[in-house]
């Protein structure tokens, strides 16, 4: 008897596609993370020109 592997390809395909989204949602959310603390500054630092402007 022949034996199918087509259901063992599938499941070890989406694995590999489960893995890849997990380290790129980890990815996504570091660099987000820094851009959001770079625009943080960004804002600080223009609120502080505007008010030592006035």
């Amino acid at each position: 008897m022949k034996k199918s592997n087509s259901g063992q390809g599938l499941t070890e395909y989406l694995m590999l596609v489960m893995l890849i989204a997990i380290v790129s949602l980890a990815i996504v959310k570091s660099i987000g993370a820094q851009v959001k603390g770079k625009l943080t500054t960004v804002r600080d630092n223009i609120m502080r020109e505007v008010t030592l402007g006035d």
